[in-house]
């Protein structure tokens, strides 16, 4: 399976699969599609996971990660062929039992690579982490867009996509539960503007969205409140967040003063496993508690402490936001703040283009 090519999907061929109504023989080509192309794919991260040297394949983290992608493996080939609704129906089922069981295998592997950076130089855990991510998001967009067309409801999202996402919406939904977090974590937090072109709407996938957009709140809504400690300020300064529409994408900057990257740092932020949380800090935090807490939000797959841990949120919200075609960037005032740049091509211009 390994060996066999992949076949890419593109998002116009998800959206005709997906577009209302769903009839039968709609869902049934979706389904075969899926249970062709994820062995595939699985039995790839299975090779990957396999050529790791031997001490970090048996570390029982990553091993876990290798157990989980072997089952699913066999789940899906063992599955019967696909020939009516009702077994389409048990598919989608076992699909979504499955996405839930590799929910966390992101911050399962941060930990695993954690205990083994020594065996592995730096760059070669870098471009494994890299391919596995990439691979592991197209792998989740492919199953679930499968199971998202057995739950249509609105008639603006087709599976997974959504034509009428709204940035300002995600946005303020994201800051409240990170004003949560921060709170229970600080016993305070700043307050968020949201500005700009606030009514814009674009067509993209949501759960991208809220897991890009949470992971850069978290750092903006941490460094501000640590700073306000730091230089003893009586109230916290506002967070900006200001949306920009153009012909073919968005802009979105989130502005904090939370003074900003120490320069030596500044090379390291988009670094796997690289965090400004010092390590006494984080030793007496209940990690795995905290990693299944955080992974019940659809991709908030538990990368940090409370506010902050395993140095894994900016490379992964870099990855989230390149895997359409955006980009990712910050810009650091030392002792001030920071501005980050996101920037997301709205999918309904690149349907043809962009492949899964």
């Amino acid at each position: 399976y390994a060996e066999q090519s992949i076949r890419p999907v593109t998002l116009k061929q998800f959206i005709q699969l997906g577009q209302p109504p769903h009839n039968a023989s709609a869902l049934l080509e979706s389904a075969r599609y899926t249970k062709s192309e994820l062995p595939v794919r699985l039995a790839r991260r299975i090779k990957a996971l396999q050529k790791l040297p031997f001490i970090v394949g048996t570390n029982p983290y990553i091993k876990k990660v290798y157990q989980l992608y072997f089952d699913s493996f066999e789940l899906i080939c063992n599955f019967p062929e696909i020939t009516e609704e009702k077994t389409d129906e048990k598919f989608a089922d076992m699909l979504a039992q499955i996405v839930a069981n590799h929910s966390e295998n992101i911050p399962t592997l941060a930990k695993g690579f954690q205990e083994c950076k020594k065996y592995m130089p730096a760059q070669d855990i870098t471009n494994f982490l890299d391919d596995m991510i990439n691979a592991r998001i197209g792998i989740r967009l492919i199953a679930e867009q499968h199971i998202s067309l057995h739950n249509a409801r609105d008639p603006n999202v087709i599976g997974i996509i959504d034509t009428q996402t709204s940035p300002a919406r995600l946005v303020q939904s994201c800051a409240n539960w990170v004003r949560e977090l921060c709170e229970g974590h600080y016993g305070s937090s700043p307050e968020i503007i949201i500005d700009g072109q606030i009514d814009t709407t674009f067509t993209y996938v949501p759960v991208h969205l809220e897991y890009i957009i949470s992971e850069v709140l978290k750092n903006a809504y941490r460094a501000t409140v640590e700073y306000s400690s730091k230089i003893k300020r009586n109230h916290h300064p506002q967070i900006v967040a200001t949306i920009s529409k153009g012909e073919n994408n968005i802009g979105i900057r989130i502005r904090d003063q939370g003074g900003g990257v120490a320069p030596e740092d500044l090379p390291s932020i988009f670094d796997y496993s690289f965090t400004t949380v010092p390590q006494d800090e984080d030793s007496h935090t209940d990690v795995d508690n905290i990693l299944s807490n955080v992974s019940r939000r659809a991709m908030q797959t538990g990368l940090g402490g409370p506010i902050a841990g395993l140095g894994y949120g900016l490379p992964l919200a870099r990855i989230y936001a390149t895997f359409f075609g955006g980009s990712l960037n910050l810009i650091s005032l030392h002792s001030y703040g920071c501005d980050l740049f996101l920037r997301l091509n709205d999918l309904s211009k690149s349907f043809g283009n962009l492949r899964i």
